[in-house]
């Protein structure tokens, strides 16, 4: 931890300014907002993949007493909103294109009443040609999903055609000669499957309209300036009318970003006048929601017999459902990383990004990379194993360095891959395990590489009469710390006790522009506007004291809330009376502003279609599992999960620690239980009775290790750690998996049945 002991705040132990109000059952979370008279809503959702909608009858709802509304698409504004691509409305209209999608909402005084009507709307279909496989959709004569593709607003220069709604290709140097210098070439197609986030907290939002026409919006979402800009998308609002306030946050992971209900409620309240609350079920989450989405990946990998890489083509294939949601970016940043940690002289990545009429798939914690790491870590061990190397040999002669260039014509930075294996494989035993664990037991490595840093942050200080401090800025605490975070950071740059230091709850109204609580931004983009506000706002203070107390400006530094004389550290003026001095005297109030921006656009386009900005860094990390498989019944435990993961500095230790060990267990329910079961578009499992998750009894001994090599752009050498943990314990159990009992599963999750079956083919095949 380099320069550590300099440090005050960061990087030492805390206690999160949220932990009372959530112990004590005092948080409001989404279903708890509440107001006199307020509506509640119940939505009518679609139960046909694709139908034309030939009538819709709401008349005996709307006679039910105690209904105050009913709206269908004919009560929505006809525009289209989306993140990369605005392909969506409220209410379907004259067509349906999956189930689970909005075709009516009513608003009543009780939710049982409201759900009572809705279940008296009758909905004639007429149900047309239907496609489920995204391969099938991508065929010639298959059924368009939307016709009017190409008519749609896309953020960036999609490449669309048929169902295809992103086709992005990224090249770098020469598959021919890369091919051609090869001495074997490898070909291999990987499946991930659809997955749910499995927030604990069901989405909940609360509308109303004051009496000036603006729209207020409580609401549990990630992404509050981002809900605000799709509210006025689809509602047809500007933004000055729009005002969102995010709730507490029962987790999110992912499918809590895209504007949801959000707009339902809204449009609601619009017709009634009146606070109007939608709180979904569990049922409707599957059913409804924006898991993530399932990939097929093919990679064709060109080898040296001594284990060089020397060229790399992947096709990546997504199914995003019935809307292209937040599934576009998964692909553009799968296609990124398609590399992986490893130097490929000669690569090339495409993504396609497929509609059908599958329910709606979004994101999830590791956006597209979680799929890529299954396929390129799963491969490497198989090349080394066709080559007769080891697999760490194989990953450490490839492993990327400091200002190699990547798919996306970045350069490398802060590479600390080689440092994260050492870690891994010293904390897990790997070279005193390999190959001596006994039957039915093994032991598999996956390295990981994510970006770090996306778009941009604000965030603003205020010096308060007291002299403690508030801190403004857009990013919700989803779960992680967040709130702890910033305001340690903020303390350590102005000086002052983390006491003195409190973040205000985000409100669109008066929270500072941030892009959301996604990809493991939070500490590094919000980190940094925040320590360049309080940088603003400790120079305007020392300006101000350099005034009162008569010396020069750098002469002067702040520590433990007062400004004090480097020279003689008896003689400082509180921040408290320079407050007050500001505010009254001279100067006025002491604000700080930031704003930041990692890495500008790029420059010229990158690729064909390519839907990513360029990132400010990189992190790295190493997981190592340790397995053991049941050969009579197929059954794969977990017994150990070593994950090494390189954060920069860790600024808050024990949320760096959970989240390590947090995503470690998602990361299990991806590759041993969790899948949602669809058959011609329709969930099978839309509960946690059927829906498989890892329980405690399935948690292995995750032992997290911390790497910490500080970069210099990031907030006193912080980098993040949100989604990595999740990124690669699949690839790491599958290598497991193979190094135990010899079967290689390329298609998630490892179900007992799978293992069974490839178990039982090894043994017909070598009878």
């Amino acid at each position: 931890m380099t320069g550590s002991s300099q440090l005050n705040v960061v990087g030492k132990t805390a206690v999160r300014p949220d932990v009372a109000e959530k112990v004590r059952g005092r948080a409001v979370y989404g279903a708890d907002v509440s107001f006199p008279r307020m509506l509640h809503a119940k939505v009518l959702w679609s139960t046909r993949p694709h139908a034309r909608i030939v009538r819709i009858d709401a008349d005996r709802a709307r006679a039910l007493t105690g209904v105050h509304c009913v709206i269908t698409g004919a009560d929505a504004p006809a525009g289209r909103y989306g993140v990369y691509l605005r392909d969506q409305r409220i209410f379907a209209t004259d067509r349906v294109i999956h189930a689970g999608e909005p075709v009516a909402a009513v608003a009543a005084d009780s939710a049982a009443i409201a759900e009572r009507a809705r279940d008296l709307i009758e909905v004639e279909y007429e149900d047309l040609p239907a496609v489920f496989d995204p391969l099938a959709a991508m065929e010639a004569g298959a059924p368009i999903v939307h016709p009017e593709l190409f008519s749609y607003t896309a953020t960036y220069p999609a490449i669309k055609y048929g169902n295809v709604c992103l086709y992005t290709k990224l090249t770098q140097g020469s598959l021919d000669s890369g091919y051609g210098a090869a001495d074997r070439i490898f070909e291999d197609t990987f499946r991930t499957q659809a997955m749910h986030q499995c927030h604990v907290e069901p989405r909940a939002s609360t509308a109303g309209f004051d009496f000036g026409g603006k729209l207020t919006v409580w609401t549990s979402t990630q992404q509050v300036s981002g809900c605000q800009a799709e509210l006025g998308m689809a509602l047809g609002l500007p933004l000055t009318r729009v005002r969102v306030i995010a709730t507490a946050l029962g987790g999110g992971f992912g499918a809590k970003l895209k504007s949801t209900i959000e707009p339902i409620v809204a449009l609601l309240a619009l017709k009634t006048r009146r606070y109007v609350q939608l709180v979904i079920t569990r049922e409707e989450e599957f059913v409804a929601g924006r898991a993530h989405a399932p990939y097929i990946m093919t990679l064709k990998t060109g080898v040296k017999a001594d284990g060089t890489l020397t060229a790399k083509h992947v096709r990546f294939i997504a199914d995003c459902g019935g809307y292209s949601d937040h599934v576009l970016g998964t692909v553009g940043l799968a296609v990124t990383f398609a590399q992986g940690p490893y130097r490929i002289p000669n690569a090339e990545a495409e993504g396609f990004c497929v509609y059908t009429n599958n329910p709606n798939f979004g994101c999830m914690r590791g956006y597209g990379v979680t799929e890529m790491t299954f396929a390129t870590e799963s491969q490497m061990d198989m090349i080394a194993g066709r080559l007769g190397i080891d697999p760490i040999d194989i990953r450490r002669k490839n492993l990327v360095r400091e200002g190699d260039v990547i798919l996306s014509t970045q350069p490398l930075r802060s590479v600390t891959i080689d440092s994260t294996m050492d870690a891994a494989l010293e904390a897990s035993g790997w070279h005193g395990k390999r190959g001596k664990l006994g039957p039915g037991r093994g032991i598999g490595v996956a390295n990981t590489i994510l970006n770090m840093g996306l778009l941009a942050s604000s965030a603003s200080i205020r010096l308060n009469e007291d002299g403690t401090v508030s801190v403004l800025t857009g990013i919700v605490d989803v779960g992680t710390g967040a709130q702890l975070v910033l305001a340690q950071i903020a303390a350590e740059e102005l000086g002052v006790p983390l006491s003195d230091v409190a973040v205000a709850a985000v409100d669109s109204d008066i929270s500072p522009w941030d892009l959301a609580s996604i990809a493991s931004r939070t500490t590094w983009d919000a980190g940094n506007a925040v320590r360049l506000a309080a940088a603003d706002a400790k120079q305007r203070l020392l300006a101000l004291a350099a005034d009162v107390m008569k010396l020069p400006v750098e002469q002067l530094d702040t520590r433990q809330g007062y400004v004090y004389d480097v020279n003689d550290s008896e003689r400082r003026t509180s921040f408290a009376a320079l407050s007050g001095i500001s505010m009254f005297v001279k100067g006025g109030p002491i604000m700080g502003q930031g704003s930041y921006l990692g890495e500008p656009g790029f420059a010229t386009p990158v690729g064909e279609g390519y839907p990513q900005p360029p990132s400010a860094s990189f992190v790295f990390g190493t997981h190592v599992a340790e397995v053991s498989v049941d050969v009579e019944t197929g059954k794969v435990m977990v017994e150990r999960l070593t994950a090494a993961h390189d954060v920069g500095r860790a600024v808050y230790p024990l949320g760096v620690v959970g989240q390590i060990e947090g995503g470690a267990v998602q990361g299990l329910g991806f590759a041993l239980y969790e899948e949602m079961l669809i058959k011609d578009g329709q969930v099978l499992n839309p509960s946690f009775l059927d829906y498989k998750l890892p329980t405690i009894l399935d948690v292995p001994e995750v032992v997290p290790e911390i790497v910490e090599i500080p970069d210099a752009r990031g907030p006193f050498g912080a980098k993040g750690v949100g989604e990595p943990p999740l990124i690669g314990p699949a690839a790491a159990i599958a290598n497991a998996v193979y190094d135990a009992v010899g079967v290689r599963i390329t298609d998630l999750p490892l179900t007992p049945e799978k293992v069974w079956q490839a178990l039982n083919a090894k043994k017909d095949g070598n009878s």
